[in-house]
């Protein structure tokens, strides 16, 4: 007979040592979710009722019956391919009312996982824990991600692969092996991106390993999923990590470095494009090459040891020094010293500098400064007034660093010899070569806070994108709305036009198509606008037009949207314009993107609008485009949109296969309403091949998946799962369809209310 392995981890498979192997493809579904059922379940038994009432909830007595009858057969058969007729099963058993998984002869390894689990915590020790890691080996049946039934054994294996994951992460911690305790907390973060523990475990290890500049950005990685998650803020234990790991700061290659509030210590040994300290500091040192450094707020000090284009230092400081090659030092605050030990453009200390100093080259005489300081001159050329520098840091675009230590590290002053030595000096460092100037305090100041609202309202755009995907449609219609009046009142009428766009967009899916015409209104892309922009805007308009039923207009507003983009010669990020598509939020915003969403929208137009053959050719082009625009999300509605031609003309074996496809990846990227559609329009795919139960199934699924969402996309949903039962159950068909109309209306889409009639006619016809 042999033993029977069922694997639920990582997804459902059935396996015998010896004897025949269970069958790979159920020909009947609802015998593998019997099975799958009575395998998640503790203690492996179930009374008949149950198993009714979960796989054929919406069927009367008579027919859950016969489908437990024919499901227990099928799986019988699949499970012991080589079982004579009428012979018992080793391995499912019916006892009277009970039907049970047999002691013994049946393995589990979610089973074998949570004991193994549970007596590695209870011990403590690194390899029972690193062994008990190592079974779980997937999500629990990941094909059914949404099944009420398995949720209780789902939560409870990820509860427990948590804490393992977690107390094997401290313990590689304590033991000194950093790197392995680092992939245990990736992994766990990966799988549950909310759990602060878990990326304070990340944040430990990569200190550890001297990885400041990613246990920093770990930090922000936190910051954002609680956000997220529970829009809340991390707790003080991971701020303590935060300000750990920025006093031994690295950041290499870094954008910019801003530091708004009190600093004790910044190291920055790599390069960044600028360093901008506004609040008061402790020594800042810039240790290698860099274009400008910048303090509009007190600092005790700062170091340039190398070469450097600028240094400004307009508020109080106790010493400005730069021991190599510079062009310019501005000190336009109280500053006791300037000191330039190698060759400088020009340097001025405009207003209270005790010293400016720049040691001249071999042969050059000394001569008396204004200000009563000696100055030995190297080619300096003439003084600097204070004035507005150039481009401002961006704090969107840099590493945010904020320690209030004490500041502990040596800066060295710089080549021996230059005649520069202040002794030890507790230092920031911020180093490399730095690519923009920034304005001192105030205009620097207000630069830094102008860039910092509009990274926040890029931020919130984010997110928006993340609450709709998971459903959380009116959070993701206020984000929107904050960060469009964010974007107003800076004046970046781009990303305006790019989040008015996209807020128009869920506005037509989830509200009403007026509403997302008034946004689109209120916000137009200006006439010079970059092409790509004033596309976004047409394809939201696209969007609206359909969802009210004005195919044609929608039709023809989809294929200006794609003539803008094929016209555009360069981005808006390349053009140097405001960067509307990066600001607005859109991942899909490349012209990859745009052009695929462009054809699909024809694509679906044409469709509803009876032009199959017009269909077919936007719909293949916008599937290369998407494909090369490396979305998930948008080739999954490629996808939709070919699988829905398909089933129009007829290819319903090609329907399927293009619907499991688009299926897969609403899955994957966990968006319950586009799968909950997915699997209605499967659902009616199936009934059209005959497969009634696969339809139930599916149909059944997409229901109760969609219930907390109601509006459109449970009208969809309780549409298939009516068609299936028109047949076989005409009265609860005609109750469901009832139901469907109210939330067809509510969620005011034509093409839902349009099925919904169609489903409705069918109905009465087989009704005679």
């Amino acid at each position: 007979m042999g033993v029977l392995q069922l694997r639920l981890l990582g997804g459902f498979r059935a396996e015998r040592g010896q004897g025949v192997p269970p069958v790979e493809r159920w020909a009947r579904p609802g015998a593998r979710t019997l099975v799958k059922l009575l395998a998640v379940t503790p203690g492996h038994q179930l009374h008949r009722e149950r198993v009714m009432a979960v796989c054929w909830p919406h069927a009367e007595l008579a027919a859950a019956q016969r489908n437990l009858r024919v499901a227990l057969h099928a799986a019988r058969h699949a499970l012991e391919p080589e079982l004579a007729p009428r012979a018992p099963s080793s391995y499912l058993v019916a006892d009277g009312a009970l039907l049970r998984l047999a002691p013994g002869a049946v393995v589990v390894d979610a089973d074998r996982a949570e004991a193994r689990a549970e007596r590695a915590l209870a011990a403590g020790a690194a390899p029972e824990l690193a062994g008990a890691w190592a079974e779980f080996t997937g999500e629990l049946l990941p094909e059914d991600r949404y099944a009420a039934w398995a949720e209780p054994r789902r939560a409870r294996l990820a509860d427990l692969r948590d804490r393992v994951g977690l107390a094997l992460a401290t313990a590689r911690l304590a033991e000194d092996r950093p790197e392995e305790a680092a992939a245990v907390a990736r992994h766990l973060v990966e799988h549950a991106p909310s759990d602060e523990r878990a990326h304070r475990l990340l944040m430990v290890a990569y200190v550890r390993q001297g990885r400041y500049g990613e246990a920093a950005r770990q930090y922000e990685r936190c910051a954002r999923a609680l956000a997220e998650e529970h829009g809340g803020l991390p707790g003080p234990e991971t701020e303590r990590l935060r300000h750990a790991a920025f006093e031994g700061r690295v950041l290499a290659g870094a954008g910019a470095v801003v530091v708004p509030g009190v600093v004790g210590l910044v190291v920055v040994p790599g390069s960044a494009d600028s360093v901008l300290v506004p609040g008061p500091a402790g020594p800042v040192a810039v240790r290698g090459p860099a274009d400008s450094v910048v303090v509009p707020g007190s600092a005790d000090s700062v170091v340039v040891p190398g070469p450097v284009d600028r240094v400004v230092a307009p508020g109080s400081a106790d010493s400005v020094m730069v021991p190599g090659p510079m062009d310019s030092i501005v000190a336009s605050g109280s500053a006791d010293s300037v000191v330039v030990p190698g060759s400088a453009g020009p340097a001025a200390a405009p207003d209270h500098a005790e010293l400016v100093a720049a040691p001249r080259p071999a042969g050059v005489d000394a001569a008396s400064s204004p200000t009563g300081a000696d100055v030995a001159p190297g080619p300096i050329v003439s003084g600097v007034a204070p004035g507005p520098a150039e481009p401002a840091a961006a704090p969107g675009h840099a590493e945010l660093v904020a320690a209030t230590g004490p500041a502990g590290a040596h800066a060295a002053p710089g080549p021996a010899g230059s005649g520069a030595a202040p002794g030890p000096i507790g230092s920031g460092a911020a180093s490399g070569p730095i690519g923009s100037g920034v304005a001192p305090s105030p205009a620097g100041a207000d630069a830094a806070q102008g860039l910092a609202e509009a990274d926040a309202a890029r931020v919130r755009c984010d997110w928006a994108r993340t609450l709709e995907r998971s459903g959380r449609y009116d959070d993701a219609i206020r984000v929107l709305r904050e960060a469009l009046a964010s974007y107003g009142q800076q004046g970046r009428a781009d990303a305006c036009a790019m989040t008015a766009s996209r807020l128009a967009e869920v506005l037509a899916r989830h509200r009403t198509s007026r509403e997302a015409h008034a946004v689109l209104a209120a916000h137009p892309p200006a006439a010079q606008a970059p092409a790509e922009v004033r596309a976004t805007c047409r394809l939201a308009r696209a969007m609206a037009l359909f969802h009210e039923g004005d195919y044609e207009a929608g039709l023809g507003a989809a294929r200006e949207a794609q003539e803008m983009v094929e016209g555009a010669e360069t981005s808006p990020r390349d053009a140097g314009g405001q960067g509307g598509l990066a600001d607005g939020g859109e991942g899909h915003a490349s012209r990859a993107g745009l052009l695929a969403r462009a054809l699909a929208q024809q694509a679906t137009c044409n469709g509803l609008l009876g032009r199959f053959d017009a269909a077919e050719a936007p719909a293949r082009s916008a599937l290369v485009a998407a494909e090369r625009a490396g979305d998930p999300a948008l080739l999954a509605t490629v996808l939709s949109v070919l699988r829905e031609n398909a089933r129009r003309a007829g290819r319903h074996e090609r329907a399927v296969a293009l619907g499991r496809q688009a299926l897969a990846l609403a899955e994957q990227q966990g968006r319950p309403t586009a799968t909950a559609f997915e699997r209605a329009n499967l659902a009616e795919l199936q009934l059209l091949l005959g497969d009634t139960e696969e339809a139930d199934r599916l149909a059944r699924a997409a229901v109760e998946l969609a219930e907390p969402f109601g509006g459109t996309v449970l009208a969809f949903a309780l549409t298939a799962l009516a068609r299936v039962h028109t047949a076989t159950e005409p009265r609860a068909a005609e109750a469901l369809l009832a139901r469907a109309a109210r939330c067809a209306r509510e969620g005011g889409h034509r093409q839902a209310v349009d099925e919904v009639r169609a489903a409705r006619a069918e109905w009465e016809a087989a009704r005679g």
